[in-house]
């Protein structure tokens, strides 16, 4: 392993030995660099599982004003003393749990993450993060981990960009600046549904799809079964948070701090529908409403889902692919 550019690059760095640390590979640090690059000079660095601190030293190497490493295993802390040496750059060494680490720095400009295999940190370290106020207006979470892992974030924090190489992922995660609300019955949701999603990821950093109930709608999925549809189509869709909700839309935007609710309207009757519901959220909750025209989906409705499904006719072209074969199980459940 090598310092890969900056004023120590061709800097050798020393690997641990055994397979108990898993440094970031010579290849995937320099991604992660080349993605931060116009950043990292001045910034403030911290190397939250150092290892042996390649990540760190290549930020200095970089311009980083201060760099922190961080870790509780003294023989990782020995690691990354030795391939300091020499390196006379504004650092600090901590050998402690990453948690009493990180409310014992202050606010920095880019927190790596690359905790041991198979741990679940990540949420710890965002709820410590916010509740410390620890990271800059522009900074990131870097989050090195494996393909396979599963997490979700709070609605503070979003997946600003995200790097595949071969079996490694990395997020770069951001604090949330706009989060938007689109609530509606999804009975089930349709191609038009996850195209307003799109839509609204293109302005807003995160969107919470919220599975309602209309007291003079009948529905053939319960609530619970809506939702399930709705996860499974969202899926894959990053900054994308699907809910359930009983009472009045206006209410739950209220309790999760949500200002702008995004609605579709396919023709002129829709348009009057949703300007009336637009005024009605903005007098008793105060919150905006912000309308998309989905021209090229015009025909694609959950009640035209319905009939297709009562008809026995493939869904397919009106329903995400990847919810076919949830809502083929909730309906042979609900009708064996």
């Amino acid at each position: 392993m090598r310092v890969v550019s900056g004023k120590y690059r061709g800097r050798k760095i020393e690997s641990p030995k055994g397979n108990d640390v898993r440094p970031t590979s010579d290849m995937v640090k320099e991604n992660i660099f080349n993605t931060i690059q116009f950043d990292v000079a001045g910034s403030c660095f911290l190397d939250l599982f150092c290892g042996s601190g390649g990540m760190g030293i290549e930020a200095l190497s970089r311009g980083a004003k201060q760099v922190t490493f961080v870790d509780k295993s003294k023989t990782s802390i020995a690691l990354t003393q030795r391939n300091l040496a020499g390196i006379k750059d504004d650092y600090r060494i901590v050998n402690s749990d990453f948690e009493s680490a990180l409310r014992g720095v202050g606010k920095q400009d880019f927190i790596f993450v690359d905790p041991p295999y198979k741990t679940n940190y990540i949420g710890d370290i965002c709820a410590i993060v916010l509740d410390r106020d620890l990271l800059s207006d522009d900074g990131y979470i870097i989050y090195e981990h494996d393909k396979d892992k599963e997490y979700s974030l709070t609605d503070e924090f979003r997946i600003a960009k995200r790097k595949r190489y071969g079996c490694i992922v990395v997020d770069f995660i951001a604090r949330t600046k706009k989060i938007a609300l689109i609530p509606g019955s999804f009975d089930p949701i349709t191609k038009g549904h996850t195209w307003l999603v799109e839509e609204a990821l293109q302005e807003w950093d995160k969107v919470v799809v919220l599975v309602a109930d209309n007291p003079d709608k009948r529905y053939l999925f319960d609530r619970e079964e809506r939702r399930q549809i709705a996860e499974k189509a969202l899926e894959n869709t990053l900054n994308v948070r699907v809910d359930d909700y009983g009472g009045m839309v206006f209410e739950y935007c209220n309790s999760h701090n949500i200002g702008n609710i995004v609605r579709g309207y396919r023709d002129d009757k829709d348009y009057l529908y949703e300007c009336a519901m637009s005024e009605f959220n903005k007098s008793h909750g105060g919150v905006e409403t912000t309308l998309y025209k989905s021209d090229n989906l015009i025909d694609v409705s959950s009640s035209v889902v319905r009939d297709m499904l009562k008809n026995k006719t493939s869904l397919r072209g009106l329903v995400p692919d990847n919810c076919i074969k949830t809502i083929e199980r909730i309906l042979g459940e609900k009708y064996e």
